[in-house]
């Protein structure tokens, strides 16, 4: 079994951090337009508005943006969030995407898994592994080397598997032209025609009157799970952006002392976000004290953005004077959100990062203004 890759990124951080050969440093990218064109020896972390891979990557690739376009070849996994997602290239390992559009006409050496609005296979599109899709609608066409199980709204199915099949979808149809050697299970909410021939083993109907709220409660909620996410992070780099150009000294303040005392500003942003939760809910009680209330909520919301921005800051600063990358102030924030997102996403660890990199950034605001 492998094991997902988001997992392995916390050790890969920590060698970026304390690791004296910056050589042996992954490449960070990040920018509104990141092109990687040539021969790259190592796994590649990029972020930006439009990403395109057009030359070779022989590692892994992460990636988060508006639009990602793989024309090249990667050799290891491609993990990808993204507004649209286009691969005409090839990826040797496994996919793993999250995105609005997902469209392949290239080569996935192993595991294919999307979560998308629309997912689109053309017929040139070959998937060594298993395939999972979960989306709005899907138009699957290509070679599916294992297992293709899809849950859809409307799908169109006109591919070869070379497993077996299991199409969950409120539309369903299969083209004549389809071929599945193995079992073929399938469930939708309407009568279905099944070309004779195009499957090698069992068919297991079942038929599914309300397959909407099925798929409404499950894929659809990933797919607006992870656009949100996509949002969100645009959201602090924005905030990000506002607070470097119109605080520039005093950014730059909290971000040195976050790394020069940080048990001391966790301790104090404890302090000060407990205080807060408090006052509110005093104030709660009386009707005359619910408009301070609120007010002082919306305060304590903006807060907790800006201390993760500032986190984020320190960690790019961090990671890229280790990595030996220049410094660029636009690429560090980019690059440090990105870094502080996944790690806020790791299984049960996720929640501890995502609080003490609030609580830290905290305490050195407050030691900023208070001097």
């Amino acid at each position: 079994m492998k094991i997902d890759r988001t997992l392995w990124l916390l050790p890969v951080l920590f060698l970026l951090l304390f690791a004296g050969n910056a050589s042996a440093a992954s490449m960070f990218n990040a920018g509104d337009t990141v092109i990687i064109d040539d021969i790259v020896e190592d796994d590649v972390y990029l972020a930006g508005d439009t990403l395109i891979v057009s030359g070779t990557v022989l590692g892994d690739v992460v990636a988060t943006g508006g639009t990602v376009k793989i024309y090249g070849n990667i050799t290891g996994d491609l993990i990808v969030a993204a507004g649209d997602v286009t691969i005409t290239g090839s990826v040797g390992d496994d996919i793993r995407a999250a995105c609005g559009n997902f469209e392949l006409s290239g080569y996935v050496g192993d595991d294919l898994l999307v979560t998308a609005g629309t997912v689109s296979t053309n017929a040139t599109a070959r998937i060594g592994g298993d395939t999972t899709i979960r989306s709005g609608d899907a138009d699957l066409a290509g070679n599916f080397g294992g297992l293709l199980d899809v849950s859809t709204g409307e799908l169109m199915f006109s591919g070869n598997v070379e497993g077996d099949a299991k199409l969950d979808a409120s539309d369903l149809t299969i083209r004549p032209e389809s071929s599945i050697k193995g079992d073929l299970e399938y469930s939708s909410s309407k009568e279905i025609s099944i070309p004779a021939g195009i499957v090698g083993e069992e068919i297991k109907p079942e038929r599914t009157e309300q397959r909407e709220d099925s798929f409404d409660g499950d894929g659809v909620l990933k797919v607006i799970s992870f656009i949100g996410k996509i949002a969100y992070y645009l959201l602090l780099f924005a905030l990000g952006v506002i607070l470097i150009l119109v605080f520039p000294e005093k950014t730059e303040e909290i971000v040195k002392d976050i790394q020069e005392e940080p048990f001391k500003n966790i301790a104090v942003g404890l302090l000060l976000l407990i205080g807060s939760i408090l006052g509110s809910a005093v104030l709660m009680i009386t009707i005359i004290g619910i408009p301070i209330a609120l007010f002082l909520l919306l305060l304590l919301f903006i807060v907790l953005l800006i201390a993760k921005i500032y986190t984020a800051m320190w960690l790019g600063e961090i990671t890229f004077r280790k990595a030996g990358f220049e410094y660029n102030q636009w690429a560090v924030l980019a690059a440090g959100l990105f870094l502080l997102l996944i790690l806020t996403e790791l299984p049960f660890v996720g929640g501890i990062i995502s609080l003490l990199a609030t609580l830290v950034a905290m305490g050195s605001m407050y030691f900023a203004l208070k001097y």
